[in-house]
C-alpha cells in the first residue's frame, strides 16, 4: 500500500476499525458477543494491523513529504 490513494484508504480502514470496536465494546460489555464475533473482530483487527505495518515501511523508505509530524500527535503518518 502506497501513495496517496493508498493512505486514504487506509484512513478508511482506520475509520471502520474504530467503529467496529466501538460496537465490539458495546457487545462485550453486555455480554451478548458471540464467540464467533469476538474472532471475526480479532481476524478484522490484525488485517488492520497488518495494513499499518505495511504503511510504516512504505514510510519508512519514501522520502519527506514536508508534513509537520508534530500535527499528527508526534509521529510520522
Amino acid at each position: 500500500m502506497s501513495g496517496p490513494s493508498a493512505a486514504a484508504g487506509l484512513a478508511g480502514l482506520l475509520t471502520q476499525g474504530q467503529w467496529l470496536l466501538e460496537q465490539t465494546a458495546y457487545e462485550v460489555g453486555g455480554r451478548r458477543a458471540t464467540a464467533g464475533q469476538c474472532r471475526e473482530v480479532a481476524e478484522a483487527l490484525d488485517e488492520l494491523a497488518a495494513a499499518l505495518r505495511e504503511h510504516a515501511e512504505t514510510r519508512e523508505t519514501a522520502p519527506a513529504t514536508g508534513e509537520n509530524s508534530a500535527s499528527h500527535g508526534g509521529t510520522d503518518v
